[in-house]
């Protein structure tokens, strides 16, 4: 079990369980915290105190974290699918002025980010693959396996899992985005069957988006959005039926309340790659496990709603 990846599953807010996992590492190894102010501001403090605060308080907003010592104030903004808000940075900026210690503000942001007052107003801007480069750098200097190590390398772990981690593209590449355009060709053949055999109404076009890609689809015509199969690049392991929510509202949210939800917090049937061998399997059997899949999922959903 990766005790950060159970911190993500009791958060709705994506940035929250991001800013608490990385507050929680600042806060139980001090020394990282100096290791890593030191890295990204070339600030040299060895006191190794520190207070960490999630969420600080200031007179004209809420920043992400906050890291107190003796001499210093370092506030991180954290941002990970939204923009920055307007004038955040500067009021920001504005309070750090009225702070009388070395003050320093830190954007932190897994994509980036295009916006003329992050020059102006902060000190770093930085990715989270690049925060990932450092940690994995401090926690390969530390020799002992002790808890503070397997605490980091379970954060690395978790980082890597989420996508966010910057490393070297192996071999797999090629033969891995191939196998990836292969799932979703099985899967409009599957659903293009599904649809002569009469058990799926309408099916749309392939879908690629920037976390995901699927397949939207209508079993009961009943409007533009019944269905969406496919997976996320952050849980590629998994196959999702997502239930849309307009679907969901028509015959009675309650009803599916048993459903598990995919990364989008949608109602979902889950079909998961690794606990069924699905890539052990033949093709033939591949084909054979997602139509059963999908027809499946299709018939617990009118047994739901009759």
């Amino acid at each position: 079990m990766n005790i950060f990846k159970e911190l993500k599953r009791g958060n709705s807010r994506e940035e929250e369980y991001f800013s608490v996992a990385l507050a929680i590492l600042l806060d139980e190894i001090p020394e990282l915290t100096s290791y890593l102010l030191g890295e990204i501001l070339d600030i040299s403090d060895d006191s190794e105190e520190y207070e960490i605060i999630l969420e600080y308080q200031i007179p004209d907003g809420r920043i992400d974290i906050a890291i107190k010592s003796i001499h210093y104030e370092i506030y991180i903004e954290n941002k990970i699918s939204s923009d920055l808000s307007d004038s955040q940075l500067e009021r920001y900026s504005k309070h750090l002025e009225s702070i009388d210690k070395t003050t320093k503000l830190i954007l932190l942001t897994r994509d980036f980010i295009e916006d003329k007052t992050i020059q102006k107003y902060t000190d770093k801007y930085i990715f989270w693959t690049e925060l990932y480069t450092l940690i994995e750098l401090f926690t390969n200097s530390i020799l002992e396996i002790d808890a503070k190590k397997y605490l980091l390398e379970q954060f690395l772990k978790f980082l890597r899992e989420e996508n966010m981690s910057d490393e070297k593209v192996s071999w797999e590449y090629t033969e891995g985005i191939k196998s990836f355009m292969n799932l979703l060709n099985m899967i409009q053949l599957i659903l293009k069957q599904l649809k002569l055999e009469g058990h799926i109404k309408k099916i749309r076009k392939k879908s690629i988006g920037e976390y995901y890609a699927g397949f939207a689809f209508e079993k009961y015509n009943e409007g533009d959005h019944e269905f969406w199969i496919g997976t996320y690049y952050e849980d590629v392991n998994k196959l999702f039926i997502e239930i849309y929510e307009d679907f969901l509202e028509k015959h009675g949210t309650n009803k599916f309340k048993e459903l598990e939800e995919s990364p989008s917090e949608t109602t979902s049937h889950i079909y998961d790659f690794d606990r069924n061998y699905f890539l052990a399997y033949s093709k033939k059997k591949q084909n054979e496990a997602i139509y059963n899949f999908i027809k499946e999922s299709l018939d617990d959903v009118d047994e739901i709603i009759s």
